[in-house]
């Protein structure tokens, strides 16, 4: 057994791989009457068990709040309980579907992550999911990978336009580019860039390396354009060479990341679903936004995290991380999953994560 303090968060570690069971407790300091002292305030537990994580988190409304609800706890010394994918939302009135058309998914606890299956039938058949849990010590090392570097190339207009889509931001634009090397044969484009995050900083990032998950991951989407002749195609073929996207694990640091900013700024413009705006030419570089040791890296065969989760991608999990400001967090959490003028529900994105995947055989790679 292993117990490990990290700030704010203290975790206990029982096995390792499939076997191993990890608690960890979150904790962060409240000032008691009148402000004369502090004490700790327990403000969630995270399980995990294999595959399988539970989540415990003290709510965040007020007695009030709850009250409007009609949903207030027996007890207002109990703190509310909330499962892994975030609060019981109701489905924004702007987006409203129909019993006929089922395929609205979200993050929701009715529409999300552990309902997608039903809501999309065809994932239950598949067995090579995203994201999923890497152990460095249980990853096959390929010496290939270091004889094949990546090559980037962009161009000043592969960042255009910056859009909320309700689920996330997305950076997209027309402009030329090429990545080649790593793990694949063929030529690849930049198609678009987007991020995942937690309501605090003990969840966010989809895949999870040695037992450890950091807040954020901001994935790079580029798409094969050797064998394909549309993105659509190349996501929809269920080949893992179909799309490959680079994953980059980020975490909190002390300071703005001043490259990460120049996109972030812009989402003051971009609060509510829908809402796009163009960039000026050059203002995101997609070269300064990758880790500066762009080959050591993870790699394997899987899905992609949203509907419809197509088996065609080929992932690239950096090792080194990027790192973001509380107050760089607190800002992606103030996108709007509803439409402006829709006051149903205060709509902010404070989870957009989906849990990890079952690995089911496959082999993670690393280069390093």
């Amino acid at each position: 057994m292993a117990t490990v303090i990290d700030n704010d968060t203290q975790s206990i570690v029982v096995g390792n791989g499939n076997d191993r069971i990890a608690i960890h407790l979150k904790q962060s300091a409240t000032d008691t009457v009148q402000n004369q002292s502090q004490s700790l305030l327990l403000t969630s537990i995270l399980i995990e068990i294999g595959d399988i994580e539970i989540q415990i988190r003290r709510s965040t409304k007020s007695k009030n709040e709850y009250r409007k609800e009609n949903i207030l706890p027996t007890s207002t010394q109990s703190p509310a309980i909330a499962f892994h994918n975030g609060d019981l939302q109701k489905k924004p009135a702007t987006e409203e579907k129909s019993n006929a058309n089922p395929a609205y998914w979200d993050y929701s606890v009715v529409h999300g992550p552990h309902m997608w299956s039903k809501i999309f039938p065809h994932i239950q058949c598949k067995k090579f999911q995203s994201p999923i849990r890497i152990y460095t010590d249980q990853c096959e090392f390929d010496s290939q990978l270091a004889r094949h570097p990546f090559t980037f190339k962009f161009d000043e207009n592969c960042c255009q336009t910056i859009e909320n889509t309700g689920r996330s931001f997305q950076v997209t634009g027309k402009g030329s580019s090429s990545i080649t090397g790593g793990p694949v044969v063929d030529e690849y484009q930049f198609l678009q860039f987007h991020m995942h995050w937690g309501a605090n900083d003990l969840e966010g990032a989809e895949h999870v390396i040695d037992g450890v998950r950091l807040p954020g991951e901001l994935h790079i989407v580029t798409w094969n354009t050797s064998k394909y002749k549309t993105p659509q195609a190349a996501a929809a073929s269920d080949q893992f060479d179909g799309l490959m996207v680079f994953g980059i694990l980020v975490k909190v640091v002390p300071s703005d990341n001043q490259e990460f900013a120049k996109f972030i700024d812009l989402l003051s413009n971009v609060t509510y679903r829908s809402e796009k705006i163009n960039i000026n030419q050059a203002t995101i570089a997609l070269k300064n936004i990758l880790p500066s040791d762009t080959q050591a890296y993870y790699t394997y065969k899987g899905s992609l995290t949203t509907p419809m989760c197509y088996e065609s991608v080929c992932w690239i999990v950096f090792r080194e991380n990027a790192g973001l400001s509380k107050r760089q967090f607190d800002q992606l959490r103030q996108l709007k999953y509803v439409c402006k003028g829709d006051h149903s529900t205060n709509g902010n994105i404070s989870q957009n994560f989906r849990p990890v995947m079952p690995l089911n055989g496959r082999t993670v790679y690393r280069s390093f």
